[in-house]
């Protein structure tokens, strides 16, 4: 059987934030959490006496019983969180939601929610890719963003190609992700062939990249530039004639610890460009 309560009714009224233990009152009934209690030296600024605030030992079990469901429910977290411990779980939720970054959109979602979102509302380009697996890509010209994407949408991953002067490319590679990856992280490898070059027997060059994929919660150019990590420079030489590059890009899901709680490598042993 099922008890609602109005949820007001376990908030703080000086504060207007959720009760936590200890719970306080004064003779007259006028309720307070702790912290506003300190704040007013114990007294009570409703009494015209300054009645002092006591602790209401009984209160504190219904307080720490009053459960919510977490704010992120529609984006997947099925979660029951103590009430006033609401917030702390939203910083740590693994369903927070994603944002598209599209002018005037402020749709907000799950990873697989967002990943339509983009490719039908929007017309994104978007690509498959798997863990482990080399994908081979050709930026245009003009490209300036790829959204990758694993098995519908669970894991998304964006490349940003952003020009810079002289006709060059730096290209990032974030994960969208609505908060950190916590204890699993992206280890990325992004490298492309420079033209053959005559001094070097006709070999090409490879370019590469290897870093740890940052993560962010809106999939933009300016996003992946703020949560900051290297970058794969393309010079206008490194281009085809007919401008853009080939580009070559493998993610590794790794664990940052082990699962006796001893420290893991922080990325896996790199392999060597394909």
């Amino acid at each position: 059987m099922a008890i609602e309560i109005d949820r007001t009714m376990y908030d703080c009224p000086l504060c207007y934030r959720p009760l936590k233990p200890p719970v306080l009152k004064c003779r007259a009934g006028h309720g307070a959490c702790g912290s506003c209690a300190e704040n007013h030296s114990r007294k009570c600024h409703l009494c015209a006496d300054g009645g002092e605030y006591e602790h209401v030992h009984w209160l504190d079990p219904y307080v720490m019983a009053a459960k919510v469901r977490c704010p992120n429910e529609p984006f997947g977290c099925r979660t029951s969180v103590t009430y006033f411990l609401v917030e702390d779980h939203r910083l740590e939720c693994p369903h927070a939601p994603c944002y598209c970054p599209e002018p005037g959109c402020t749709f907000p979602g799950s990873l697989p929610m967002l990943y339509d979102h983009l490719k039908v509302h929007h017309d994104w380009l978007v690509t498959s890719i798997a863990f482990d697996k080399k994908l081979d890509l050709e930026i245009d010209e003009a490209q300036r963003r790829h959204l990758l994407a694993t098995k519908n949408g669970e894991h998304l991953f964006l490349l940003v190609i952003t020009e810079v002067v002289g006709g060059g490319r730096e290209v990032r590679l974030v994960h969208v992700c609505g908060k950190d990856a916590g204890p699993s992280g992206y280890w990325c490898k992004v490298w492309t062939n420079a033209p053959m070059d005559p001094g070097n027997g006709d070999r090409k060059p490879v370019l590469m990249l290897e870093d740890r994929a940052r993560s962010c919660a809106v999939p933009s150019e300016e996003a992946a530039m703020e949560v900051g990590g290297r970058y794969l420079s393309v010079q206008l030489l490194d281009m085809h004639l007919r401008g853009g590059f080939a580009l070559r890009v493998r993610i590794t899901r790794y664990q940052l610890q082990t699962t006796d709680g001893a420290s893991a490598p922080a990325y896996p042993v790199p392999a060597g460009a394909d």
